[in-house]
């Protein structure tokens, strides 16, 4: 394949791969922009460079904005959210036929989705007081012990991501920020996963019982739903809530890949990730703290018929799956 037309695709890829997943992005979006403006950061893979976590929050991440004088301003994230692209994306397929690596991109995920940061250039919570910012070129980096930082020619370095300053300062544009309030993750969710993986690189899927034990916690009689963590095309879900007609009762869920769960670097074409053992529970309540508690009392897992199996249909023992509500992550 000629280098130079295989570096035209990714270079015209990237864009989408810096947005929808996999790489750390090569400056912030946009690239210019006034003290007190909110920006993004592309922060590269849920998996590539988060190692399939599922969750990302502002209070993981530090990061810091140096000026054109050299002067450090720490910025509080406000938003974290994850991004997915179409599966037919050229993202997926020039990950499977090489183009990726031709041209020095490596360790990308097929289906692999990206963790992205909204960020007021502001001091922390302080929206409308914008930062004494130099105008000129500038850096923002971004540390986190769940990040992996995978900086090369054509992919951005998470520890200097360029941002132009230019003159001027911004009040907050509620118009702007309130757009990204329905992309996070909601609160209202459980998350489903393995204890302890450790020494185990292929697994079947797994069966899980959730029992719950208060209908009336269902808020206008909606009942909680289950679903993949991530968008691996190839993860099978199937759940089904069953009343006990007392109040009570079970949600039944299977979680299969015939192909199997396996690492990334053992993954072939139709397997799934280890990580994608991951599920989540949402429920549908009032959002409040209070609620949480009630939540988080109402449901369990019922360990004894819940387990996880290997891609022979046997049982794989030492794995645990544990039932997690989302703001104990």
């Amino acid at each position: 394949m000629d280098t130079r037309m295989s570096f035209s695709k990714v270079a015209g890829a990237c864009i989408l791969l810096f947005w929808l997943g996999g790489c750390v992005q090569t400056k912030t979006t946009p690239g210019y922009a006034r003290a007190g403006d909110h920006v993004t950061i592309g922060l590269g893979g849920i998996v590539r460079n988060a190692g399939g976590d599922a969750t990302l929050k502002p209070s993981d991440l530090t990061l810091t904005l140096t000026d054109a004088l050299g002067t450090q301003f720490n910025l509080q994230p406000r938003f974290v959210f994850k991004t997915f692209g179409d599966y037919s994306a050229q993202m997926n397929i020039f990950s499977f036929n090489g183009v990726n690596a031709s041209v020095g991109l490596v360790g990308m995920v097929p289906y692999d989705g990206g963790w992205m940061v909204v960020v007021p250039l502001t001091p922390p919570a302080d929206y409308d007081n914008p930062l004494p910012l130099a105008v000129g070129p500038a850096t923002i980096s971004v540390t986190s012990p769940k990040l992996i930082n995978t900086k090369s020619a054509i992919e951005g370095d998470l520890s200097a991501v360029p941002i132009e300053i230019i003159a001027g300062t911004s009040p907050e544009d509620i118009d702007f920020v309130r757009q990204f309030g329905s992309y996070l993750t909601t609160q209202e969710s459980f998350v489903v996963s393995p204890d302890d993986l450790t020494g185990i690189d292929d697994v079947g899927g797994a069966f899980f019982t959730i029992n719950y034990n208060d209908d009336t916690f269902f808020q206008a009689g909606l009942e909680p739903v289950v679903v993949p963590s991530n968008h691996n095309p190839y993860v099978q879900v199937n759940y089904n809530v069953l009343s006990n007609g007392d109040g009570t009762g079970k949600i039944l869920v299977t979680l299969l890949n015939p192909a199997g769960f396996k690492t990334v670097a053992t993954a072939g074409p139709n397997s799934s990730y280890l990580s994608d053992l991951t599920l989540r529970l949402n429920y549908f309540g009032v959002v409040a703290d209070t609620n949480r508690a009630i939540a988080k009392a109402n449901f369990s897992l019922d360990t004894f018929n819940s387990y996880y199996i290997g891609t022979d249909g046997s049982v794989l023992p030492g794995v645990t799956p544990v039932l997690t509500h989302s703001i104990d992550l």
